[in-house]
């Protein structure tokens, strides 16, 4: 069968690498110049398999009023006239409640650890090396009330392997000492040891190399314009180097997904959800940490990769904008560095920015569509590198007439 990838992001390039080890032969399209240049090319880092909750939380709400305008604020909504964005913040905000969160938890931590051994496998079977480190997690709160339900909640976890071990300050620099510095920051940590971290564009440029070995056809500079359907089936995409036709076609294009989608009437709630990341150089210096590390107060996450240290957040709505509020990301940095001090050179901090396409439950849209011939592997938010390699075995297997390996209840496009 011939099977038509949209998009060359981590998501995109996964999905052509097992579609191509299940024998089909794929294209990929792009319009960067290369593999993961967009929302895969800086992100903070981590594989979040055993802590990969969703944004839409009981607490975020009175967050999102308390820091209203603030420059470091986690969720900035900036006020414009935009009717997408206001329609995805009320939905967002609706599922803001325990019952909601736990349900959408539950999801995307069977999705998680599903893609950790996904990404286990297929980093043996090709050997790809990409900065990884699997000491695991801390998640670090700033005060004693926070750190002592979360440790609370921690401890009537069921499942064992999504059970954090609670840390105080002392046990939590005896852990990470790069931590001594800033210990009087925080009140204790959760240790997610399962968790890992790695350079995202690293990999997916790695690996689609090694899907090109296996003959997947990869089209940078090429730009999807409308897919190409008759009737109730999706034949291909239309692009600006003419028309491609495909058996099936792979929509994982991020937070452009809804607008390649939209003409064919089908709705999915993606919202695009600005980032920011800064990359700090740590040679010569010997402050950085050696775990994955998640200020919960501040959402910000950091990962050592090789010689620099990744740290990324903050959710700016703002539509299709682009731009990097150098101040925005200027936050970041110095939120950086009074956590980590001696970690490296901040003069020679290498700024970034992207677009997280969000659904208002923050778990991804994967699986059919109501038109033959077209299935959707996108809507992964800040966990595209978390969640990668599980979905691109699931949507390998639908693909291909298999069923999926683990049960797709709250995955799928029917939940909207």
């Amino acid at each position: 069968m011939k099977v038509l990838v949209l998009g060359a992001g981590v998501i995109g390039v996964t999905s052509a690498y097992r579609l191509a080890t299940a024998g089909h032969e794929v294209v990929v399209v792009d319009r960067q110049d290369g593999a993961a240049r967009e929302t895969s090319f800086a992100n903070s880092g981590q594989i979040a398999a055993y802590n990969a909750q969703p944004w839409a939380a009981p607490g975020v709400p009175r967050m999102v009023i308390e820091e209203f305008g603030r420059a470091d604020a986690p969720f900035l909504f900036r006020l414009r006239f935009d009717p997408a964005m206001w329609r995805w913040a009320s939905r967002f905000l609706r599922l803001c409640t325990p019952e909601a969160f736990q349900r959408t938890l539950a999801h995307m931590n069977r999705l998680s650890s599903y893609s950790l051994d996904a990404l286990t496998a297929l980093r043996k079977a090709e050997a790809i090396e990409y900065d990884r480190r699997a000491k695991g997690t801390l998640n670090l709160y700033r005060t004693p009330a926070g750190f002592e339900k979360a440790a609370a909640m921690a401890a009537r976890e069921d499942d064992a392997q999504f059970r954090p071990q609670a840390l105080d300050m002392d046990a939590c620099v005896d852990v990470e000492p790069a931590l001594e510095q800033s210990r009087h920051l925080f009140a204790g940590a959760l240790h997610m040891v399962g968790d890992e971290t790695g350079d995202a564009h690293e990999f997916t440029v790695q690996l689609a190399e090694h899907a090109a070995m296996r003959g997947v056809d990869f089209r940078y500079g090429t730009q999807v314009t409308s897919l190409a359907w008759t009737g109730d089936r999706v034949q291909g995409a239309n692009t600006d180097r003419g028309a491609i036709a495909a058996d099936a076609t792979v929509v994982s294009l991020g937070s452009y997904s809804p607008l390649i989608l939209r003409p064919l009437g089908i709705r999915v709630p993606i919202y695009p959800v600005k980032g920011y990341s800064v990359t700090v150089p740590t040679a010569g210096h010997d402050g950085a940490p050696t775990h994955g590390i998640y200020d919960r107060g501040r959402k910000l996450s950091m990962s050592r990769l090789g010689a620099r240290l990744r740290s990324g957040g903050t959710a700016e709505f703002a539509g299709y904008n682009t731009h990097l509020d150098a101040r925005r990301a200027k936050a970041i940095l110095d939120m950086t560095m009074a956590v980590f001090p001696s970690a490296g050179d901040a003069t020679q901090a290498q700024l970034w920015t992207g677009l997280r396409p969000m659904t208002p439950d923050c778990a991804p849209v994967l699986g059919r569509t109501p038109y033959r011939g077209l299935y959707l592997n996108t809507g992964h938010g800040s966990l595209g590198w978390t969640l990668s390699c599980g979905s691109a075995r699931i949507i390998a297997d639908i693909v291909s007439g298999r069923a999926p390996e683990i049960d797709l209840t709250g995955l799928t496009l029917d939940r909207f």
